[in-house]
């Protein structure tokens, strides 16, 4: 009787553990977003995954690249001091924060066809700044895989397509939201997101549903 009572008291910690991470902590998230395409040439690698800190009243402070590799790191911070964001929220307080926030520049030269991500990616995942920052215990969602959307049929279209995603503690998609759309691009979208995993974010080193925001930009393809 006395081992069970135990089993279940270790339970309900375990299960009341991550419930009161998320209720002492909401993290922050896009309200508004306009259209984040740049008038650049991507030819091979185009995801760029920006470290965005906050502080309490929504606004941009700092904006770290956590990977980059080409010239199109200005046009995504730019647009992201663009954007409108609602602070994190610490036990009913507005809190300062971060958000991670993903650009993919499709390269154009690929046709209908969607590019294939670089081999041997390595997972982008925000570090810990815990200890030394008044961010305090919180570490945004990060990008383990992704893919590039394909481009319509028969389109000259250019333009971009952003979402902002709900993550919960597992790592799984459970809500996607257009806070920019284009018609006969957001289902293509809607479809790469399904290659899409993810590290949750931990509040105390406890895993918690939190927003991530992708930024997908559509280049014209190359005409032979």
């Amino acid at each position: 009787m006395k081992r069970s009572l135990v089993i279940g008291a270790v339970l309900l910690v375990c299960v009341a553990r991550p419930i009161s991470a998320q209720k002492a902590y909401e993290p922050a998230e896009v309200t508004s977003a306009g259209d984040a395409y740049a008038p650049y040439q991507v030819l091979f690698d185009g995801l760029f995954v920006l470290d965005v800190f906050l502080d309490r009243d929504g606004d941009v402070q700092q904006i770290n690249a956590l990977r980059d590799p080409g010239s199109m790191l200005g046009a995504a911070k730019k647009s992201v001091q663009m954007w409108k964001f609602q602070p994190a929220s610490k036990e009913g307080k507005s809190a300062p924060s971060r958000m991670t926030v993903s650009f993919v520049y499709r390269p154009p030269n690929w046709g209908i066809a969607a590019p294939v991500p670089p081999k041997g990616f390595s997972p982008v995942l925000p570090p810990d700044q815990s200890d030394s920052s008044v961010h305090g215990n919180y570490v945004p969602a990060g990008v383990l895989s992704f893919s590039y959307p394909e481009y319509p049929v028969n389109s000259l279209s250019w333009g971009s397509v952003v979402v902002q995603l709900t993550v919960d503690g597992s790592g799984m998609i459970t809500g996607v939201d257009f806070l920019h759309g284009m018609d006969g691009f957001n289902n293509l979208v809607s479809k790469a997101l399904k290659a899409w995993r993810f590290q949750p974010a931990t509040f105390n080193g406890v895993s918690i549903t939190s927003k991530t925001v992708i930024a997908f930009v559509f280049q014209p393809p190359i005409s032979d």
